[in-house]
């Protein structure tokens, strides 16, 4: 009998609480990618950011440490942009894109605990390829908002606005490219006093005009063009006098040329502010922005150099940076002032993040460990070392896990995007000992490290694709590998690394193999899953034996088999992950019994604690496999039941990879994310228990919800304790006997699980702190 437990959902039904869990951003800071870093109003030492990815973050030490204030649950595959504080700093506000779906929108969120107050959702997601670009709300009354949408007719791309005045309920159309000459939008915005007058900021176009600014005072009925023949897209508001307005010019061609522009009637005239720039490539400004506490500030990022004003304008001091160095300012993205220190600014870029404490004159990085991790991260331990790889752009780090140094392993940089991504394949058997395989020319090459990919050596080269699916080593023979490829598996002997022998091994059907393992006492058992098919060998590869009973539930042609793990424990148990559920062996995989139902990719066994079994998915948006958030399921009784910790309680992480390293009682479980970096999530493996309950309508929270304290009581035994966690498991509070007037209030906004010990059992209970 399958008997499944869903963490998340049964701390609130009221089931034991079985996990403690923490989750840790635990990749090197130096790598670390933040945007549109913006400073609270009122908050001092708080910023925000959002990642590359699905999460707004928040600090309240300046950058020194983040947590996740945000996660977009990703329903369809999205990332967030232009984010920024709105409301003199009571919301902040962002952009939601997922290309082609009805998922776009604009999302505004309360800063103290991240809870969805309003969304915008772009009116025409029907459209092909459509993405939200730009916005505004309008911060008098946000039921009044400005839409911009790209989206493909006919195979090109064109541009619609769209205006609300009642809050998304209804919208009007108010610029289509197509009815105006084909010229496309750069950026929008409403003027900070004036709900009716509105400015699109345009750009390229199919035929011979192009760009120019246009202005509507009746809420875009009607337009008038300001300034024509330039592209624009910066625009910013003195935010002591809105009639103040500084404009930038973007992208250009033909009579275009860069300048920034000045109107100090509310947009009716304008006049270029006298500014020498410095060519590069594009020459184009991104980003104005005046300084809310002294106004005389002023801050423009162009493409290759930072103009800085302190007079209002009246001079300026040009901070040229002639290369694009990822490692110094190129493309300035943002820029944000520090409310509580004179000088101090953070300007985000295209590469890094960057801190000035002196306006802006000299820019150091602002390191955070929210990394966009790329390929596959790994583990090797053993009794005596323990080594992580992580994948970092197009390469990887190496992580001693006992000394904590790390080394790089073919990473570029930033701006360099060409050649092979390296993918580090952790040799379970021989420490140090990593595989890969990648495209070079017309050739892919099977590569081989003994040094954890210091160096390399080429142990296999072919003009057909290699591409890793899964390898072995034999443990009784640490010079036997086997690799499946995919369609294809190699057995190769690499006792002499310059004259490896290498061997090609038939397969029983023509279907993907992803699961290869290989029987730890006889190195020709081995033990392979095609497609929905298990297949044993004995003669080492000679000869083929379906092994698939119990796997009926499989359909072929439909189903995939994803991993093969072997318990280290016993060696006649194993185990493997379906895009139908995990399949338990007590044979040593010749025929197999259902554990759990649902898709599941990556999976092992303890190697400290016999019975404890950990698996994951990662996300996954339905297209190669079924539909997935990341999470984690595991069990401590053999596969008998299972907990989840779902996508929620992992704040929704966007992972491709992950790893696992396995202790007495708890096991960490490392997620390779594209935009949070190496995550370190721990779980304790205490076996869950349903007894001695406590009713849960015998035992009473109130207020809830609350903000100051809190009385729990029971009617019919004494309450001993009260513990209260976050929604992801780790404990924030906790107080024994008198559990009248509970003081709260030290504990942030949002919803947090409690529980409550009495004489005759434990329940759970949520608290939404306000």
């Amino acid at each position: 009998m399958l008997r499944t437990i869903t963490l998340f959902t049964c701390l609130l039904m009221g089931f034991v609480f079985t996990a403690n869990a923490q989750m840790e951003f635990s990749a090197n800071p130096e790598y670390g990618q933040i945007f549109d870093i913006v400073y609270d109003n009122d908050q001092e030492n708080t910023l925000y950011a959002r990642t590359v990815g699905n999460h707004i973050v928040k600090s309240e030490d300046s950058g020194q440490t983040w947590e996740i204030l945000y996660s977009e649950p990703m329903d369809q595959y999205c990332t967030l942009s232009a984010l920024r504080l709105m409301n003199d700093g009571d919301n902040l506000s962002f952009i939601v894109k997922a290309e082609g779906t009805d998922y776009n929108k604009v999302v505004i969120i309360n800063p103290e605990d991240g809870s969805v107050e309003r969304t915008f959702s772009a009116p025409n997601s029907h459209q092909s390829d459509i993405l939200i670009a730009s916005y505004d709300v309008y911060e008098a009354d946000n039921d009044i908002a400005i839409l911009h949408t790209t989206f493909s007719v006919d195979f090109n791309f064109t541009s619609e606005v769209f205006f609300t005045t009642d809050g998304g309920i209804s919208w009007e159309s108010i610029y289509y490219a197509p009815h105006n000459g084909g010229i496309s939008v750069n950026n929008v915005a409403i003027a900070p006093d004036d709900a009716n007058k509105l400015f699109i900021m345009r750009g390229v176009a199919t035929g011979r005009d192009f760009g120019g600014l246009y202005l509507s005072l009746d809420g875009g009925d009607t337009w008038t063009e300001k300034i024509a023949g330039n592209n624009y897209s910066a625009i910013t508001f003195n935010p002591n006098n809105p009639q103040d307005i500084l404009l930038g010019t973007f992208y250009g061609f033909d009579s275009h040329q860069e300048n920034l522009y000045r109107s100090l009637d509310g947009g009716d005239t304008w006049n270029i502010v006298p500014i020498t720039w410095t060519s590069m490539s594009s020459d184009h400004i991104n980003q104005i922005a005046f300084n809310p506490t002294n106004t005389d500030n002023i801050i423009v990022l162009e493409e290759n150099e930072i103009a800085i004003s302190t007079d209002n304008g009246v001079t300026w001091e040009n901070h040229v940076y002639p290369e694009i160095n990822p490692e110094a300012y190129h493309y300035g993205l943002s820029v944000t002032f520090n409310p509580f220190t004179a000088n101090e600014v953070i300007i985000g870029t295209d590469f890094y993040p960057l801190k000035s404490i002196d306006g802006g004159v000299t820019l150091e990085k602002l390191e955070n460990p929210l990394v966009n991790s790329t390929g596959r991260i790994d583990f090797f331990t053993s009794p005596t070392e323990t080594h992580l790889y992580y994948g970092l752009r197009n390469g990887y780090i190496h992580r001693n896990m006992d000394t904590g140094e790390e080394a790089e392993v073919r990473m570029r940089s930033l701006n360099n995007s060409f050649g092979a991504t390296t993918f580090p394949y952790a040799d379970k058997e021989v420490a140090g000992r990593i595989f890969n395989s990648a495209r070079f020319g017309w050739d892919s090459t099977l590569e081989m490290s003994t040094d954890h990919g210091q160096t390399y050596m080429a142990l296999y080269t072919t003009m057909e694709f290699l591409n890793i699916y899964e390898l072995a080593t034999a443990p009784t023979n640490s010079n036997i590998v086997w690799f499946s490829f995919g369609d294809k598996i190699k057995r190769i002997d690499v006792t002499d690394p310059a004259a490896p022998v290498v061997d090609d091994i038939t397969l029983p059907i023509m279907e993907l193999c992803h699961g290869l393992v290989i029987d730890p006492i006889d190195e020709s058992r081995v033990v392979i899953a095609q497609g929905s098919k298990v297949f044993v060998t004995t003669d080492g590869g000679l000869t083929w034996d379906e092994a698939s009973e119990g796997l009926e539930n499989l359909e072929e042609g439909r189903d995939t088999i994803l991993k093969i793990a072997i318990n280290p424990l016993d060696s006649d148990e194993y185990v493997l992950t379906s895009t139908k559920g995990i399949f338990l062996s007590e044979d040593a995989g010749l025929t197999w019994t259902q554990v759990f139902e649902e898709f599941v990719e990556n999976i092992a066994f303890s190697s400290e604690t016999d019975g404890h079994i950990v698996a994951i998915n990662h996300y996954s948006d339905g297209f190669l496999f079924p539909q997935s958030e990341t999470r984690i399921i595991y069990s401590t009784d053999s596969g008998e039941t299972w907990e989840i910790i779902p996508g929620e309680a992992l704040e929704y992480l966007n992972a491709g990879s992950s790893a696992i390293q396995f202790h007495e009682d708890n096991a960490d479980v490392y997620f390779g994310t594209f935009d949070t970096g190496l995550v370190k999530y721990n779980i304790e493996l205490v076996t869950l228990g349903t007894t001695d309950m406590a009713q849960s309508h015998e035992v009473s929270l109130f207020p809830n919800p609350a903000t100051d304290f809190i009385n729990v009581s029971s009617e019919s035994s004494a309450v001993k304790n009260v513990t209260i966690y976050t929604v992801t498991g780790q404990e924030i509070l906790h107080v024994s006997g008198n559990t009248q007037q509970i003081d709260i209030s030290m504990l942030r906004a949002g919803m947090h699980l409690i529980k409550i010990e009495t004489e005759k059992g434990t329940t759970f209970k949520r608290l939404l702190k306000r």
